[in-house]
């Protein structure tokens, strides 16, 4: 990858967990990289982040099957290009190493044609907790915080504890019997708490809730005039909001109880835009405001950038960026000034909710898609 020399833009390594250490692949052995974390939109879930990455294969070291002495790939006679091979993507600017990627290997697919290559798909952490179920209990049990009953179901499916942890989340839920997939019980603790749950570019598993919309960074400003300091984006897709107004809430708490609140001026102009929430909160307080909360904070549409698109090998062109772009996370912020070509000017203040990298050997393409950060906010 020669436009990647790691002082004018960022060196990009793939690594594989060999042995206990992290172990660079070949640079000119890799043809593509493709990265996919978070979600399209904020009233979806985060979903389990994805990379594909394409090797030249004419070495035959990225063959599952070639278990030659020869092989790099290759301990004690087998080869550990095998499922479940941890895999992380660093990007490393003037010495410091950041990581885009933390996954798994889940597939591999070998052409062994003309051309011979190999396409790797990992997978992150979700994907890896959704396999797990969570045991039934006889009675109702564990009455607990939601950081708490996430951290749970993460033990259960044999995440890491520590460090590969970041769970908050003080709202109180009511005893469960569990007997569901891990990863329901984790979107149970997350509609509590009107949050987040994702696995973040280092591998860590993180709950966030509301209240950690008001203390994320911003990191870059995306603008058209090339400013100093600034970054420039090649496309930028705005959305009136219409379609994703949401002005009555349902939030289903245990057996036969049922919060509903509903905000009427936005009924009126919009017709009833209904979401369902299965919270069981603790307290009949908790399940009150959370529905509240839910139906007002899109009951009233406002336009928003949708999705930015930009080069990320033109981050540095006006200014030091490269570390607050590599930095960014999932949730984290961003802004963007539009002048447009009948002389507006216009600021959107945004939250990145998901992102998408595309790199080869001469170029690197970034999408985030984003929302608008809504300062309508309620104690849960």
């Amino acid at each position: 990858m020669s436009a990647f020399d790691g002082i004018t833009s960022p060196a990009i390594a793939v690594q594989f967990l060999k042995s206990g250490t992290w172990t660079s692949v070949t640079t000119t052995d890799v043809i593509q990289i493709d990265i996919r974390r978070g979600r399209t939109r904020q009233s979806e879930r985060d979903q389990a982040g994805i990379s594909v990455v394409v090797f030249n294969n004419t070495s035959g070291y990225y063959d599952p099957d070639n278990t030659s002495v020869s092989n790099p790939w290759v301990v004690s006679g087998t080869n550990i290009l095998r499922d479940g091979l941890q895999m992380r993507i660093v990007a490393t600017i003037g010495g410091t190493p950041y990581n885009l990627y933390y996954g798994f290997l889940e597939e591999t697919r070998v052409n062994q044609g003309e051309a011979p290559s190999s396409t790797m798909t990992f997978v992150d952490g979700i994907a890896y907790i959704a396999d797990a179920q969570a045991p039934a209990l006889a009675t109702s049990s564990f009455a607990e915080t939601a950081a708490t009953r996430v951290g749970r179901m993460l033990t259960y499916a044999g995440w890491p504890s520590g460090g590969s942890r970041s769970l908050t989340g003080t709202v109180g839920m009511l005893a469960t019997t569990q007997n569901r997939s891990c990863m329901a019980l984790i979107y149970q603790a997350v509609d509590a708490i009107a949050g987040r749950f994702y696995i973040s570019r280092n591998g860590v598993a993180t709950l966030v809730p509301l209240a950690d919309k008001f203390s994320r960074p911003t990191q870059l400003l995306f603008t058209d005039n090339q400013a100093s300091n600034t970054v420039g984006y090649m496309q930028l897709l705005t959305n009136p909001g219409t379609y994703y107004v949401v002005n009555q809430a349902i939030v289903n708490r245990g057996e036969a109880k049922q919060y509903t609140s509903q905000y009427n001026p936005s009924v009126s102009a919009y017709g009833i835009a209904k979401t369902v929430f299965d919270a069981p909160v603790a307290t009949d307080s908790n399940a009150q405001n959370l529905a509240l909360y839910e139906s007002r904070k899109l009951a009233t549409p406002d336009t928003y950038v949708e999705r930015i698109d930009f080069n990320a090998l033109a981050v540095g062109t006006y200014g030091l960026l490269y570390p607050d772009f590599l930095s960014t996370e999932l949730a984290d912020q961003v802004s963007v000034v539009r002048t447009t070509y009948d002389g507006r000017t216009i600021q959107w203040n945004l939250v990145v909710e998901g992102m998408a990298h595309n790199i080869t050997q001469n170029n690197w393409m970034v999408s985030y898609t984003t929302s608008a950060i809504n300062p309508y906010s309620i104690t849960i």
